[in-house]
């Protein structure tokens, strides 16, 4: 939990690891609080014990039942940068506190005041992304997540985040949302140290979009760069699949299955009918066996309609 309670974000020109280096010394420096400190003051015997952590700072007071409601102005956090790390401190440490208990809505409303405290960053927009992905609320984590990626500080995960965000999504994607996609993914291309996580969120686009140029593309890339790695096979799978190649579809399982795939994903993989000629394409089978007779058999009828056709035309010229 200690080690949780550290994590904070960057201030302006200070990061806020320096921040928080600021903080731990400051309490460090100060003198231990006498026996009447509201601090040590001991609970109330009666009533429930207290699920909100005390504060550090003592300037920014935190409404607990509305977080957003008291965040300090820009002008006062310059002004006050110690106090202000300590209230990121606070905010964060009730976040974990609610986290722990399993109260969603409260770790949402705490890092939604995060990101309002510090809404140039990156950093507040992720966790706050993160929090709505857990409770399940796809659309506002998109969001948040489209503000950290669009702000400093953000990280490879984010763009990971908001990528599977996009790419799970059960309806299809809207021309802006693919747009919105291939200009995250045009910025990571142009990170050179991001070539294999980049293919990977190209890939998973492509799948999303049902590319199939695009998705040779960047399996083409994963090929060079990572041919062992088994999501290299899978999406190299998935593209025989897109293709309807039944037999490098077939190649591509039994190489994925030998490389250690999970056995759940390998079971799925098999699962799934590669497209093709209706004559080969799983669970058609039969349905084409019996298309294929009957169609013979009319064929033959007309044969012999024809041929009794012409029988009887000759015996009319032979009776006249």
């Amino acid at each position: 939990m200690q080690k949780q309670k550290s994590r904070l974000m960057r201030l302006g020109a200070l990061s806020l690891s320096t921040v928080a280096l600021w903080c731990v010394a400051a309490r460090a420096a100060e003198p231990p609080p006498s026996a009447t400190s509201p601090r040590q003051e001991s609970a109330p015997e009666a009533g429930p014990p207290r699920l909100v952590p005390e504060q550090f700072s003592q300037l920014f007071k935190i409404n607990d039942d509305n977080p957003e409601a008291n965040v300090p102005t820009a002008k006062d956090r310059i002004g006050n940068p110690l106090e202000f790390g300590y209230f990121l401190q606070d905010l964060l440490t009730r976040a974990e506190v609610a986290a722990l208990r399993k109260d969603q809505a409260g770790v949402i409303k705490y890092y939604r005041a995060v990101a309002a405290a510090i809404p140039e960053e990156a950093k507040g927009w992720s966790l706050l992304c993160e929090a709505y992905q857990n409770a399940h609320d796809p659309d506002r984590a998109v969001r948040a997540c489209k503000y950290a990626i669009e702000r400093k500080g953000a990280e490879l995960k984010d763009y990971q985040r908001y990528v599977a965000l996009m790419t799970t999504k059960s309806d299809e994607l809207l021309p802006e949302e693919r747009r919105d996609l291939n200009e995250v993914l045009g910025h990571l291309d142009s990170q050179p140290d991001l070539a294999i996580p980049a293919a990977h969120l190209r890939c998973e686009t492509a799948l999303k979009m049902k590319d199939a140029a695009a998705l040779a593309a960047c399996t083409t890339v994963l090929a060079k760069a990572a041919p062992n790695d088994p999501k290299t096979v899978v999406f190299q799978w998935s593209l025989a699949v897109m293709r309807g190649d039944r037999d490098q579809a077939a190649a591509l399982l039994g190489r994925a299955e030998k490389m250690g795939l999970a056995a759940a994903s390998i079971d799925r993989m098999s699962q799934v009918s590669v497209p093709g000629h209706w004559w080969s394409s799983p669970g058609r089978g039969l349905v084409g066996v019996v298309i294929v007779v009957v169609a013979a058999v009319l064929f033959g009828l007309l044969l012999l309609v024809m041929h009794r056709r012409r029988l009887a035309s000759a015996g009319r010229r032979l009776a006249d």
